[in-house]
């Protein structure tokens, strides 16, 4: 897994403050290579999506596509306001396939080129596949992000394109489990936010609403179920603090590095380590142990409720074998006062 795009906007959105994340997603090359060379030993775990996953996405993309996208041309049909026979589709892997950056560059270009003939008034297609987009960032490593959405969708309540993702998870009614769903708004907010900046590359009074769309399987036959309209108010901001905590990272880890690679420097910056690191980053561990034996390291609400404190400080405070220095841990320990009363810690049987 490469932390790049939407994927490095996802993780930063979800812990702005980790500067480990933020010097991944400048180094070049997947996140085990990064670990590798932070570690200096290969990583031996299972990491990422499976290859089941994998197999099963990619061919309900391949359903979907096929016949010149004819079941999304259904599916779609009601949002275009057309008949399925009458939608207009441009598959942009027809023309260039492939993730390398000239690939993407030369879909970013069409891509341009058919915003602007839909804001011309010109003949544009109703659904684009495989658009690519970009969200600047400012000068330095980095500049950019390629955002790539599964489609552009023309919208003719809002008289513009609304990004759209496809995602193989087998749902039925169409209902999706919220924590399921919270990983799949980031990755549209991101996409809004790269289609406001080409669209206001063209008109900056251009409107684009926080919407996108989720287009999830059937049960049965991986055949997409209607569109998902998601607004997506709160994923767009998430992002945009994603981006600005990028660039906070850039900077101080620019500074440190004096020209090396990112990974030369990790050992200087600050880990911010979660529980959902566990499941979702190769450095999971490795931030762990820079935390252990701190409250942090017995997971989220424990470090939110204690602070960075050193547990041996925590049982002193506790068993009041030492006095508090401040006024956080004053309250600290009496919450860890409270607590044990009410759960009658150290009480004989």
């Amino acid at each position: 897994m490469s932390v790049k795009g939407s994927t490095a906007l996802v993780r930063l959105a979800g812990n702005p403050t980790c500067e480990i994340l933020g010097a991944m997603v400048m180094q070049e090359g997947s996140e085990k290579r990064f670990y590798e060379q932070v570690v200096g030993e290969r990583y031996d775990r299972e990491f990422g999506e499976r290859q089941s996953s994998k197999r099963r996405g990619a061919q309900f993309e391949s359903n979907a596509y096929a016949g010149d996208a004819r079941l999304l041309r259904e599916t779609l049909s009601p949002l275009i306001g057309l008949d399925p026979d009458d939608v207009r589709v441009r598959n942009l892997t027809d023309d260039h396939p492939g993730s390398k950056d000239d690939a993407r560059i030369a879909r970013l270009n069409i891509t341009r080129a058919i915003l602007t003939d839909s804001i011309r008034g010109g003949t544009a297609p109703h659904i684009i596949v495989q658009p690519q987009l970009l969200i600047p960032t400012s000068p330095g490593p980095r500049p950019y992000f390629f955002i790539a959405p599964d489609l552009l969708v023309w919208s003719v309540e809002l008289g513009c394109y609304l990004p759209g993702d496809l995602k193989s998870f087998i749902v039925r009614e169409n209902e999706v489990p919220r924590g399921d769903l919270a990983r799949v708004r980031l990755q549209l907010g991101a996409q809004v936010l790269a289609l406001r900046h080409e669209y206001h590359r063209l008109d900056p009074a251009m409107l684009v609403a926080p919407k996108g769309l989720l287009i999830f399987s059937r049960p049965n036959g991986l055949r997409p179920h209607a569109p998902r309209i998601e607004d997506l108010g709160g994923a767009v901001e998430a992002i945009r603090i994603g981006i600005a905590a990028f660039l906070r990272h850039r900077e101080r880890i620019n500074m440190l590095r004096a020209g090396a690679a990112p990974y030369t420097v990790a050992t200087d910056l600050e880990p911010n380590f979660q529980d959902a690191c566990l499941a979702s980053c190769v450095m999971a561990q490795w931030c762990r142990e820079r935390v252990a034996g701190r409250a942090a390291d017995m997971g989220d609400v424990a470090g939110e409720v204690l602070g960075d404190i050193a547990m041996d400080r925590v049982i002193g405070l506790l068993t009041g074998a030492v006095a508090p220095a401040d006024e956080h841990e004053r309250i600290v320990a009496e919450r860890l006062r409270t607590l044990a009363d009410q759960h009658e810690v150290g009480r004989a049987a």
